[in-house]
């Protein structure tokens, strides 16, 4: 129920809790609705479904995994019935490999960690972070004024030489936006901290992807510097050790 005092409308805790199940209904609802669509789509034309109601991008997934290259051959496929219901099903409930970052940031780490012979080392270190308007945070508790936490943290003997913000983005769109945007906020931070800095540090911005992206140019022509690398896995080494050589002398 509402109250209303001096004409604003106070939403109560229950109001709340029932717009998000209403929400939550309505979206599977339209779940339901797209499922029948495609269904309807394939039934009507299972060699050129209509494009409207499909994901153009799952049904690409379901010929990959399958080896078929359209729907009406897998229906006719009588022989491999079975074994054609198992590979769709697979495909209904695998796991997302794009929810699973965790994976990702392993890979990712152990493909950077590679510069042992200069006595540099990469690790995991869950407690920095950055703070909003510069400076560093070193503790497992998140506070309301950290941007995203650091994913890496760069290494030689006892001392910090740099900080790493990883990414890995395969999809296009709202996601990949935001993981850009979250690139954005690290680089704008790093142009303030490196005034804070009493010694020269590397900061480092790993971004895997499998798209192009105007905006990630843009961020690379705004917020370039010295001290700033903006690369991925596969040229990680080759751009640190750059950076590296014209700052450190080997010992």
């Amino acid at each position: 129920m509402t109250s209303i005092q001096n004409k604003n409308i106070h939403i109560t805790e229950t109001d709340e809790k029932d717009i998000t199940t209403k929400l939550v209904e309505q979206r599977n609802e339209r779940q339901y609705i797209n499922n029948k669509n495609a269904y309807d789509a394939i039934k009507h034309d299972s060699k050129n479904p209509k494009k409207d109601n499909i994901n153009e991008k799952a049904l690409e997934r379901i010929f990959t995994f399958t080896g078929y290259e359209n729907l009406e051959d897998i229906k006719r496929d009588k022989v491999n019935y079975e074994e054609n219901i198992m590979k769709l099903s697979a495909l209904c409930i695998a796991k997302n490999a794009s929810r699973q970052g965790i994976k990702d940031e392993s890979l990712q780490l152990e493909n950077i960690n590679i510069l042992q012979e200069y006595d540099i080392h990469i690790s995991k270190d869950g407690k920095i972070k950055p703070i909003k308007g510069g400076g560093i945070r070193k503790t497992k508790i998140k506070k309301i004024d950290e941007l995203k936490t650091i994913d890496f943290l760069i290494t030689r003997g006892d001392n910090e030489l740099g900080y790493i913000t990883a990414k890995v983005s395969s999809g296009e769109g709202g996601h990949q936006d935001n993981v850009l945007e979250e690139l954005s906020n690290f680089c704008e931070w790093t142009l303030i901290q490196q005034q804070n800095d009493k010694e020269k540090k590397c900061y480092i911005v790993l971004y895997d992807s499998s798209n192009t992206s105007n905006m990630i140019n843009e961020i690379i022509n705004k917020y370039k510097n010295d001290n700033l690398i903006i690369t991925n896995t596969k040229n990680f080494k080759n751009d640190f050790l750059k950076w590296f050589n014209v700052n450190y002398i080997l010992e």
